[in-house]
């Protein structure tokens, strides 16, 4: 990451050194946080886009080419219908892209990995229904007082952790408070002034904020909402972050890091289905990490997985070969997700000129560098946006225009004397360093000499996040709420040696307008605000847009309800966002 559907652990403690933050905190961050990718795997952050071909027989649906009849790709879901209600039983194995460091969600760094499993052993207190509005889950309701400055956040009687303990306002508020003091998650709740259980209820929790926090509850969709039994957390290491106990669907069994994680079906799950049948219908799932995306295919394909997931366009279009030939399911991600772009280090040498980063702008075409990975021209980003988001502008993001490039350059060599040279860093992958190759060819025609950098994932993370790289293939940004990036964003993260804002962007105008999005629900004063956000950063450019991201898994064909969960009061919850969905209600066709 940094990021996952919403990105909430996260480095913390501004007023921390690079000195004192742990060396596990960047070890952890390399799980999650990710280069570019519009171009290749999401191994961080990867981003791609699912099409599909072919209709299917009887019982399937699909799309009858690679193309919607406007020219638009189509990501039509293929799926075969089910013949008749959910069956319980089986065992699911599912593919995941990378291994996590550990399952504690007050402590550890989950990418879309992470997060799959933390969903099988944990529940959020809140989650998103299809309509893209926050929901409580094992929260029976989140109240907020006028200001937005304290919430009462009531929890649902009788849910119990897999050990037993009850999930009551002591368990929620011990939750919080540890996720405060860490300093890799701590970041996210740096808003918090305090959190306590209700005197007069022990199953409220009163959460006290130092600024207005009218979204809050939707950061409790994410990691930090995930509840851990007491006993996880008052576990000493490594068995607080390897034994996870939650009140989710799931109880673990057995984990082999960087081999495979089995859970097996909580027996006193709080959760139930329509008909009244105890949820989940798998008896059991096993997760395996399986880090090349093409062997993750076969591997469905040939049965040794049951379910996947992928975002590297080479892979997305074999499965859309072999979703239509009828050999396995495809299901398409269309919530929210991340972008991928080039994160310039608006401190470093020459990058301060804002000039020069324009130029870098400018000077950029997206076609080449959208061809080298298939990436259809539609998903082009020039926001954090997507087109159809509630929170779109069109801010006129500068791109290809090579003269206007070049004057700008001209202007700044003529100003200092000098050339202009910029640091471009990758990983050592081939589709990242020929898509940096791109990069600096078409900045060199604007007089820009590119210097370009390969470093191992972890290293360029660090140096990245502590101000040593200037121009760094990147991705980051995704979420159903964009107050969960807000962390991301804030001038308050762009000081000090190590910086969660990576860009180390300060601007009044861009904190004076994260901040009225966050204390308002009025949704005019929230699209305005984030208006602002995208023309300013149009204006300073911390950021070169590249493209969009769209996540697909992959089924086998007696896999059902994928993607198709419900909140606790049945109503629709969203499918899933960044690739991930909880696996409470997929069920086996017998």
């Amino acid at each position: 990451m940094f990021r996952v559907p919403l990105l909430f652990g996260v480095l913390g403690g501004s007023g921390q050194t690079a000195e004192q933050i742990d060396v596990r905190i960047i070890r952890r961050l390399h799980k999650g946080v990710g280069m570019v990718s519009s171009i290749s795997r999401k191994s961080v952050m990867g981003v791609a886009a699912a099409v599909l071909v072919g209709l299917l027989a009887a019982g399937c649906g699909g799309s009858s080419g690679t193309k919607s009849a406007d020219g638009s790709v189509s990501t039509t879901d293929i799926t075969v219908a089910a013949s008749g209600s959910p069956t319980s039983g089986g065992r699911m194995v599912y593919g995941l892209e990378a291994e996590t460091d550990g399952f504690n969600p007050t402590a550890n760094r989950w990418g879309a990995s992470g997060y799959m499993v933390g969903s099988a052993v944990f529940d959020p207190l809140a989650a998103f229904d299809d309509k893209g509005n926050w929901q409580p889950y094992l929260a029976k309701s989140f109240t907020a007082s006028s200001d937005f400055r304290t919430w009462t956040v009531a929890l649902r009687p009788g849910v119990t952790f897999s050990n037993g303990q009850p999930l009551d306002g002591a368990a929620v508020a011990q939750n919080l408070n540890t996720t405060r003091k860490d300093a890799l998650t701590g970041a996210s709740l740096a808003n918090l002034a305090d959190v306590a259980v209700d005197p007069a209820d022990p199953m409220k929790v009163i959460v006290t904020a130092v600024d207005p926090w009218a979204s809050f509850p939707t950061i409790m969709s994410g990691q930090v909402g995930y509840m851990a039994a007491p006993a996880q957390l008052d576990a000493g290491k490594p068995a607080s972050s390897t034994q996870p106990i939650g009140t989710g669907p799931f109880v673990q069994q057995e984990w082999i890091p960087d081999n495979h994680w089995v859970g097996t079906k909580n027996p006193t799950y709080w959760r139930t289905d329509a008909s009244g049948t105890r949820l989940p219908y798998l008896d059991s799932v096993e997760f395996k990490p399986v880090v090349d995306p093409q062997t993750r295919l076969s591997a469905l394909v040939s049965g040794d997985l049951t379910m996947m997931v992928a975002s590297e366009w080479p892979v997305i279009n074999k499965m859309r070969s072999e979703g239509g030939s009828g050999t396995i399911q495809v299901v398409y991600d269309h919530s929210e997700s991340e972008e991928a772009f080039v994160l310039l280090n608006t401190e470093s040498a020459q990058l301060t000129d804002v000039r020069v980063r324009r130029a870098m702008a400018e000077c950029t075409d997206l076609t080449p560098i959208l061809a080298s990975s298939e990436t259809p021209p539609e998903l082009a980003a020039d926001s954090q946006f997507v087109k159809g988001s509630t929170f779109y502008v069109d801010s006129k993001f500068p791109r290809n225009d090579v003269a206007a490039g070049k004057a700008l350059i001209d202007s700044v060599k003529a100003e200092t004397g000098t050339d202009v040279t910029v640091q471009l860093t990758t990983n050592p992958v081939p589709t990242y360093t020929a898509v940096a190759a791109l990069l600096a060819e078409q900045w060199s025609r604007c007089g820009i000499t590119v210097q370009q950098n390969v470093e191992e994932q972890s290293k360029m993370i660090s140096d990245a996040v502590t101000g040593k790289l200037q121009a760094v293939l990147w991705r980051q940004f995704g979420g159903d709420d964009p107050d969960g990036n807000y962390v991301w964003w804030t001038g308050k993260n762009a000081r000090g040696l190590l910086t969660l804002n990576a860009a180390r962007l300060q601007d009044s105008q861009i904190d004076v307008a994260l901040d009225q999005a966050r204390a308002s629900n009025d949704l005019a004063v929230r699209k305005e605000a984030y208006a602002t956000l995208q023309r300013r950063q149009t204006e300073l450019v911390p950021y070169i847009w590249l493209s969009h991201t769209q996540w697909v898994i992959g089924a086998a064909k007696q896999v059902r309800n994928i993607g198709n969960i419900t909140l606790p009061d049945g109503a629709n919850a969203r499918q899933f966002g960044g690739g991930v969905f909880r696996l409470t209600e997929v069920w086996f066709e017998k």
